[in-house]
């Protein structure tokens, strides 16, 4: 079986690709189009607003400069926004200066009266920190607020950080939990497929296998194998087949397929 360790075990590249899509979606929520120069009687919240969305814009390119010096105006305008504070702690967090990025992050709940969309920015960071139990902490926070518009995103981080936790019960509660809210999330589909063949709940694994499938046309090598094996176990010949069939044609160079050759030769 020490093939399909890339399966059992929690794949970090998945989870950074995630992440990665959280930030870019944390730092284009608030973008708008610029029409020029900054009005100078707009009121002191749309000013703000203007000025954070501008640096947030700059931040998807990656220039820090730009992005400092429309949150050093806002800041001016405001000290206390939990707005700027927060995008602020999104610059320093992009640009590794952590010390700098957690003290806004902490600064925008204070100042943002812990508003779960300010919490969730703080856990992502935690996270991405590994400080799986803090994170843990701020999730369970935010999944309580069941009007916040990102409570499916918080159920499925809260999960990853219990799977890093060893707290596996408690994940498959969470993915439950977002499964319930999107039964359609692939990335929770595929993690109760993991985590349930890992328990040998192999039924339960199935049918959250198969849930993915209907969604994802071409699953990856590592899921392919999965299927492979919870067939096998589940004396279901005919997708054992299907499975290795697609395997083998799509993807007969990855190291899934050759491991699979490989026990084959010895059974």
């Amino acid at each position: 079986m020490s093939e399909l360790n890339t399966i059992v075990l929690l794949n970090t590249r998945f989870i950074r690709a995630w992440l990665s899509l959280l930030l870019l979606l944390t730092l284009s929520a608030c973008v708008t189009t610029q029409r020029g120069g900054f009005d100078k009687e707009v009121s002191t919240d749309e000013a703000i607003a203007s000025r954070v969305a501008a640096a947030k814009q700059y931040l998807l390119s990656r220039n820090f400069e730009a992005a400092r010096r429309h949150l050093k105006i806002a800041y001016e305008i405001d000290p206390k926004s939990a707005d700027v504070h927060d995008a602020l702690a999104l610059t320093f967090q992009y640009s590794s200066e952590y010390e700098l990025a957690e003290s806004h992050y902490k600064k925008a709940l204070d100042f943002g009266a812990g508003e779960s969309r300010l919490r969730f920015n703080y856990a992502n960071y935690l996270f991405q920190q590994k400080r799986f139990p803090e994170a843990e902490q701020q999730l369970q926070i935010i999944v309580k607020d069941s009007l916040y518009e990102k409570r499916e995103s918080a159920l499925v981080m809260l999960g990853l950080c219990q799977q890093q936790l060893l707290e596996a019960a408690k994940a498959q509660r969470s993915f439950e939990r977002a499964l319930i809210l999107n039964p359609r999330n692939t990335r929770v589909l595929r993690e109760l497929s993991i985590m349930n063949y890992e328990a040998k709940n192999y039924a339960n694994a199935w049918r959250f296998f198969q849930s993915y499938r209907k969604v994802v046309l071409r699953p990856d090598a590592e899921l392919l194998l999965l299927g492979i094996e919870l067939a096998r176990e589940l004396n279901d010949s005919n997708a054992e087949a299907s499975y290795a069939l697609a395997l083998k044609n799509l993807y007969p160079n990855s190291r899934e397929y050759q491991g699979y050759l490989r026990r084959q030769q010895y059974e």
